[in-house]
């Protein structure tokens, strides 16, 4: 069954996650973008308005924006003969390390899927998205793509060939964001990152990636707290951060497992016990070190959340 016309919502995501820079990606129950769309006579893919956060620094132009962008991917690899029309409504602020161009792309990719007569299976339509990442971001990369379509935890076991696997976060995982009124490219944030690394640290990141996911696997937040470690990516990007080991601190001294920048910032990440520990002092206590030093921040309280889908 294919659709005329269409409404996707895409969620936020946190990516990188400790060790699994472009690799590992957990998807939010919110906040999330809006993605309307519909079919046209005309072929190709064109954007009619963008509405929400921060929306004026978005281009309307198709082929410079990420929904844009996925959208014409999808079409083409499905041989549509026939166009598409896009309104994007914004929930998730530009340069907030939350996953916005990675939401529009999976949106965009996941609406253009749905009026294919013979839809493209998941893999594909990640690798889609992911591809509008390259355009805006600078690199290939789809580790805020894939759990914004398929939802949960998800790993980019390999991007030659591409290859993705998906699991269940644990039931009691809870999840705070924070986000400063900074902003911060994720184009100009892959800049700082090292060239090269060495050995030691990448024998630190194998076992505290595989420590992770161990967590993951068996529903052990304490351990995935252990494992959210990061000695080469957040250490480069730290100094584009305000204050972000104090509010790591704060969040800790809380309760919190861990917590993380997420992304390539500003937003930063912790992560808790919901059955043991209230996430709303944590968001508290994290948003009160940006007030006192008169930087204003929004915070969300929430859980790993399901990928994409289509609302009435």
């Amino acid at each position: 069954m294919y659709y005329e016309k269409v409404t996707v919502v895409a969620p936020a995501t946190l990516s990188n996650i400790g060790a699994g820079f472009d690799v590992f990606g957990l998807a939010l129950n919110e906040p999330y973008d809006v993605i309307e769309a519909q079919r046209a006579a005309r072929k190709g893919v064109f954007i009619t308005s963008i509405s929400g956060a921060d929306s004026k620094r978005i281009t309307m132009d198709p082929s410079r924006n990420s929904a844009g962008i996925a959208a014409m991917e999808v079409l083409k690899a499905g041989g549509a003969d026939f166009g598409i029309e896009i309104s994007i409504r914004k929930g998730i602020r530009p340069g907030s390390g939350m996953g916005s161009s990675g939401a529009s792309a999976a949106g965009g990719a996941f609406a253009a899927n749905l009026f294919l007569e013979k839809p493209l299976p998941a893999e594909k339509l990640i690798a889609c998205a992911a591809r509008a990442e390259e355009v805006t971001s600078g690199g290939f990369h789809a580790d805020n793509v894939a759990p914004a379509i398929l939802g949960g935890f998800t790993i980019i076991t390999s991007y030659d060939p591409f290859e993705v696997e998906r699991i269940e976060p644990p039931v009691n995982l809870g999840i705070v964001t924070v986000m400063p009124d900074v902003f911060i490219s994720t184009k100009e944030a892959r800049k700082v990152l090292p060239e090269k690394v060495e050995l030691k640290k990448l024998v630190y990141h194998v076992g505290h990636a595989s420590g992770l996911v161990l967590g993951m696997v068996k529903g052990d937040i304490s351990l995935i707290g252990r494992n959210v470690m990061d000695i080469v990516v957040e250490p480069s990007r730290a100094h584009l951060i305000p204050h972000l080991h104090e509010v790591e601190k704060a969040a800790k001294e809380m309760g919190a497992s861990a917590a993380f920048l997420s992304g390539s910032g500003p937003s930063i990440a912790a992560i808790f016990d919901m059955q043991k520990v209230n996430g709303r002092a944590i968001a508290d206590a994290m948003k009160k070190v940006y007030e006192t030093n008169g930087i204003r921040c929004d915070t969300w309280v929430t859980k790993p959340g399901s990928g994409c889908r289509r609302i009435e």
